[in-house]
């Protein structure tokens, strides 16, 4: 189970004023213990939690890999671990602040505290029931002293672990049955197995300046295993000592930055180098290795700052800055710098250095289309002032490019949604975006003014006569120069009308199967059409598609698909090119009766052999699909009766049922799998 800050989590829950009311439960597994920490996330709770204590239960799920079954369940305490008598505090709440203000929060007769307006406990700033400001401010006492934990009943070392064993260890409120509150159980899994060392805290870095370094350090990396830091300090590299009494753990995070940074400034005296470093505390008390270290030295800031307060453009790609600065801050410079970048913001790139202290002008004969400049004072020590920027635009005819890549679509409630490739031009302010019903007329422009993305929805009426809308695209400058127009974007409507219904209108019956024959959809956009197929008498009542044409224009359909002796109905639907479908034809009925069974369609043959006392007997079919075939026999054509039935892979039999000089008279018939009977075929022979 992942691990978050305890003082974050119960903060969140406070603030959104989450109804349920549960234990959450965190532990860490060393080589030879399990320690656990718990809490309750409400005020009220957290306060029944107090009164009637804790129990905890281990659970023992496996052992050396292998399934504990049943598993073996153990009470860590017979009795359930509340708060600790007062007098078991008072030493340790004089050591430690954090068991100060938890005694106080847990048997103080009255409490009360000021709530600074930022970080952390910013976030309870609106908290002003005493209840809630004791639960917010123990938890965060607990949640920088684990022996506090331990003496509240809230954290436990057990050292009765076995090594190869896995547990599942079971925190309850050991709430009275008639209790008018629930509080839902938290279990988290743990086992010697799972201890991992503390990491290095990540990202540690220093900028110094002037009598003072301020540092930085990532928190949101390692935020599930380090709720707070303590930052060292040395002046020679080797032996450091501990700088903030308290540890830290308010977080700061930038706009357009995903991570959260932890800071710290110090102040130090100019040029003398120091050392830092950080460690992490957990919310076990553990403190981990500490950080690589960072080094600097702060140096005097330099005072006096250039100020760009004109610009002449003697020709289109020319331009002189004049700055002022004042006289007395010559003497501390060596030279300056003038710095280009392409927006306001940076970055600034040197263009021009090592321009004398004394200058107060400079020219630049590289201008792009548009350019930021600033001015550098550089001290002897390197440390830079730099003016505020100024932006310099020649005049400017040229338009930028066309834009390029231009796609949309449109949506069945009429919604047009447009995208293009971003055009590169430093100086663009933004696109103007035509539309039109018909590509040979004029286009009309839909934005009233400069649109600056490259994405931009259109509304229109989807049941207008148009299928098609077509847009084009301008880009412009910040001097309003606009490109020619982009290709021409064609944007299909989506059909929403499904096609007219085609009409059936004859059909034909043969040995083959049926045909039937329609007239096709007059819609223009019909893809195709399908044949749907019913048989009469049957139970179910579905329509069961059996064919589709690959183009309009066919018209026809040969069924013979499984065909039986039976009444079948036919329909046939257009569907268009956007997959719709049309209303079903009128259905028409087609009784079929079978493929005709001909006399020559069954070969049927014999011979007597005396010698080995048996009749052979043989048949083959022709074209014909047999379920079986039934022999008949007799001593003559009258008196034929059944004699046998075969499969229809049986295609010979030896009749071996015989007496001497005596006539027999044979019959072969075959049963087709539409259930009709063929004519019985006849055969005389004399054994």
């Amino acid at each position: 189970m992942k691990r978050i800050s305890f003082i974050i989590y119960m903060l969140i829950n406070l603030c959104w004023g989450q109804d349920s009311t549960s234990v959450q439960l965190i532990s860490r597994s060393l080589p030879d213990k399990v320690m656990l920490r718990w809490a309750v996330d409400q005020p009220l709770g957290w306060k029944m939690g107090n009164e009637y204590g804790f129990y905890v239960e281990r659970s023992t799920i496996s052992r050396n890999g292998e399934a504990v079954v049943p598993i073996e369940r153990k009470m860590l305490f017979q009795e359930p671990l509340k708060p600790r008598p007062l007098e078991e505090w008072e030493t340790l709440a004089n050591q430690d602040q954090n068991i100060a203000v938890l005694a106080q929060a847990l048997f103080g007769e009255t409490f009360e505290t000021l709530a600074p307006k930022t970080g952390v406990l910013g976030k309870i700033n609106a908290v002003n029931d005493e209840l809630e400001q004791r639960f917010t401010f123990a938890l965060l006492a607990a949640e920088q002293s684990f022996e506090g934990a331990k003496l509240a009943g809230w954290g436990l070392v057990d050292t009765s672990v076995v090594p190869g064993e896995a547990y599942v260890y079971k925190v309850t409120v050991a709430l009275p049955e008639d209790a008018n509150i629930k509080i839902k159980e938290a279990s988290t899994y743990a086992g010697t197995h799972l201890y991992e060392k503390l990491p290095q805290p990540i990202g540690l870095a220093g900028i110094f300046k002037d009598s003072h370094v301020l540092l930085s350090w990532n928190y949101n990396l390692l935020s599930s295993i380090y709720t707070s830091y303590i930052v060292e300090k040395s002046a020679d590299g080797l032996n450091f000592e501990e700088q903030n009494q308290q540890p830290i753990f308010n977080a700061s995070q930038h706009a357009n930055d995903n991570n959260i940074a932890l800071y710290y400034t110090d102040s130090i005296p100019n040029d003398k180098t120091f050392y830092y470093r950080v460690k992490g505390k957990n919310a076990f008390g553990e403190i981990g290795p500490a950080s690589p270290i960072v080094q600097g030295k702060g140096k005097k800031s330099l005072e006096y700052v250039p100020r760009i307060y004109r610009k002449e453009m003697p020709t289109d790609h020319k331009a002189i800055l004049y700055w002022e600065f004042k006289e007395e801050g010559s003497e501390l410079i060596t030279k300056f710098q003038l710095n280009r970048s392409n927006t306001n913001d940076g970055p600034f790139r040197t263009v021009i250095d090592n321009i004398p202290p004394t200058s107060r002008s400079i020219s630049y004969d590289k201008l792009d289309r548009i350019n930021y400049f600033t001015v550098s004072a550089v001290d002897k020590n390197g440390t830079k002032s730099e003016s505020l920027p100024v932006m310099v635009q020649p005049v400017d005819s040229v338009p930028p490019a066309a834009p390029k890549g231009l796609i949309g679509t449109m949506d069945t409630t009429g919604i047009v949604r447009l995208s293009w490739a971003k055009n590169l031009e430093e100086d663009l302010k933004g696109y103007r975006i035509f539309r039109s019903n018909n590509p040979n007329t004029e286009f009309s422009e839909i934005t009233t003014e400069t649109h600056d993305s490259e994405n931009y929805n259109d509304s229109l009426s989807i049941r207008n006569l148009n299928t098609k809308v077509y847009y084009k695209l301008q880009a412009e400058d910040q001097r309003y120069n606009r490109s020619g127009f982009s290709q021409m974007l064609v944007v299909n409507k989506p059909d929403l009308i499904p096609p007219s219904p085609p009409v059936l209108t004859k059909y034909g019956i043969s040995e083959e199967g049926i045909r039937i024959s329609w007239v096709p959809s007059s819609s223009p956009d019909v893809s195709s059409h399908q044949v749907f197929r019913k048989i009469i008498g049957k139970q179910t009542d579905l329509w069961e598609k059996i064919h589709e044409t690959a183009t309009k224009s066919d018209t026809t359909f040969l069924d013979s698909r499984e065909l039986e002796q039976n009444r079948y109905s036919y329909i046939v639907v257009a569907k268009d090119s956007s997959g719709l479908e049309s209303t079903p034809s009128a259905p028409i009925t087609v009784a079929w009766s079978g493929k005709t069974i001909k006399d020559d369609d069954l070969k049927f043959s014999g011979t007597a052999n005396r010698e080995l006392r048996f009749i052979h007997l043989s048949w083959k079919i022709k074209d014909q699909e047999v379920l079986e075939y039934r022999l008949y026999r007799g001593t003559t054509v009258n008196d034929l009766k059944l004699f046998k039935t075969f499969n229809k892979d049986v295609t010979s039999y030896n009749d071996i049922d015989l007496k001497i000089n005596s006539e027999y008279t044979y019959g072969l018939q075959f049963v087709l799998i539409s259930g009709a009977l063929s004519p019985v075929k006849k055969l005389e022979l004399k054994y």
